[in-house]
């Protein structure tokens, strides 16, 4: 099984990206008339969304009344005379029965509250179909041929950088950073008590062990003040996190390979464990939503190893 991650154009004839904004009630109601159980009942959990509405799944003006349901069915080509159409059909065996489940979460600071983004993919042969929600009341179900899956999952890693909430100055930073992860962890916890003191120490007691550089074959020793101010920095300046999981039919239930980014002022950063002279260290890249289904796929390939 492979992940586009290109989102080249599609081959004359193939079938279009088909999105439909849909209540939890019509969401429901297309599962019941099929005998399935709902989609909504796995991508949605009890923890209250926060505020502030996100480009996927965002909240109409007012949620449709049980008595358009089926109308709104009909419309999206869902429902047809009572029962759910060959397109209702192949969308709900592609989320039952995957052969490569993705599932999303993105967390985003914004100026005015709160954004949280989920975002489900199933893929069967040549089919996907997405189920997405920002609010927990509206929710967006898309399917799609598997060439338009990259561009899909691309389009869930897409923030306005100029909607954060507003973060203190920062510097420049290298396009990679790898530092040892338990330097990492001890940082932030200092930054967030306030206590720049143990920064400091911790910093200084962790000689010559972060390298940072233009790419990850390209690294040399930085320089420990810069290595105080990016740990710093992210700590600090952090407005949001993407987490990936993936799975497939040969994982037996557990998951495959997990995808990590925070979200910085200037744009992602992704935070991949690596290995270096027997040290568990973090590698901060920077990253763009066009790599978000490079990182699946790769993770893809090596489950299908």
């Amino acid at each position: 099984m492979t992940i586009d991650t290109g989102g080249a154009a599609v081959a004359d004839g193939e079938v279009a990206t088909q999105r439909v904004r849909l209540s939890r009630a019509a969401v429901d109601s297309l599962a019941a008339v099929a005998g399935v159980a709902s989609p909504a009942d796995e991508l949605l959990t009890r923890t209250p969304a926060p505020p502030g509405a996100g480009r996927l799944g965002g909240a109409p003006a007012t949620p449709p009344a049980e008595a358009m349901v089926d109308d709104v069915l009909e419309r999206a080509g869902l429902l047809a005379a009572g029962a759910a159409t060959a397109a209702a059909r192949a969308v709900l065996t592609t989320w039952h029965a995957p052969s490569l489940a993705v599932d999303l979460e993105v967390l985003v600071d914004l100026a005015r509250g709160r954004a949280r983004l989920r975002s489900h993919h199933r893929c069967l042969g040549d089919r996907v179909a997405c189920l997405s929600t920002a609010d927990g009341a509206s929710l967006e179900l898309g399917w799609l041929p598997l060439g338009r899956w990259g561009a899909e999952l691309a389009r869930a890693a897409r923030v306005d950088l100029d909607t954060l909430r507003t973060a203190p100055p920062f510097g420049p930073t290298p396009d990679v950073v790898e530092t040892p992860w338990d330097l990492l962890l001890a940082t932030g916890e200092a930054v967030r008590a306030g206590r720049r003191d143990l920064l400091d120490r911790m910093v200084a007691d962790h000689p010559a062990t972060t390298l940072a550089g233009r790419r990850p074959d390209l690294l040399d020793d930085a320089d420990v003040d810069d290595v105080r101010r990016w740990h710093e920095q992210l700590e600090s300046t952090s407005r949001g996190r993407l987490h990936g999981a993936l799975t497939g039919r040969g994982t037996r239930g557990g998951v495959a390979g997990v995808v990590e980014w925070v979200l910085l002022p200037d744009g992602w950063s992704s935070l991949t464990p690596v290995i270096r002279d027997d040290w568990e260290m973090v590698r901060l890249q920077r990253v763009g939503p066009q790599d978000l289904p490079r990182a699946l796929a790769r993770l893809a390939a090596g489950m299908a190893a």
